[in-house]
């Protein structure tokens, strides 16, 4: 059974939904045929994959959602990018509001698949920290230079303890104040030096 309770300024209604399947007393869903274009749970908002459609013209990407006025310069993010990378897509608008999730992003259409991919090796490409040169830290928050295996790369991080994951007991994320990522897959192989370092501030 569905219990939803709607309201506005005119009207407020109660709808029931029940769905029981004639060979048992348990519920079942709705037909996939019928399945609606968003679909709200526990303050969730998805998308249906079937009716999202997006676009890019040049740098920018804007998403329709079942034929409505696009959303302009919207955004793609990975709801849990460590856990379900090839799920759970974040669709934000250029204000960074999320519109909706899609949970199956290998159910969207070709074209708009390919604009996701793209849009994603771009914003979460991590560099892998293989030396760090040196650490200071400067009113709580720590500046960095390290040696990855994109180049040298220089960054700050705000209160460590919140901008660090610890995906395996040896293997550290760090997110910078821009949302960049910088990886450790293995603390024990980076050189002493840096090791001890790291090691000061965690």
């Amino acid at each position: 059974m569905i219990f939803r309770v709607c309201s506005d300024s005119r009207l407020a209604w109660i709808a029931f939904v029940l769905y029981v399947s004639p060979m048992a007393d348990t519920p079942t869903t709705a037909p996939a045929a019928h399945a609606p274009t968003v679909t709200e749970t526990s303050g969730l908002r998805y998308l249906a994959p079937a009716k999202v459609r997006l676009t890019r013209k040049g740098a920018r990407i804007d998403a329709m959602v079942d034929g409505a006025a696009p959303f302009t310069n919207i955004s793609v993010w990975r709801a849990f990018p460590l856990s379900e990378p090839e799920r759970f897509l974040s669709i934000r608008n250029e204000k960074n509001d999320e519109i909706g999730l899609v949970a199956e992003p290998a159910q969207l259409d070709r074209a708009s698949r390919a604009i996701v991919m793209d849009e994603l090796r771009r914003r979460y490409v991590v560099p892998v920290v293989r030396r760090v040169i040196w650490i200071r830290e400067r009113f709580e928050i720590l500046e960095c230079q390290v040696e990855t295996d994109r180049g040298t790369c220089h960054f700050s991080i705000r209160n460590l303890r919140e901008n660090m994951l610890r995906p395996q007991p040896h293997r550290y994320i760090l997110t910078d104040v821009d949302g960049n990522r910088f990886d450790i897959p293995d603390l024990r192989e980076l050189p002493l030096a840096s090791q001890a370092q790291l090691l000061a501030h965690l």
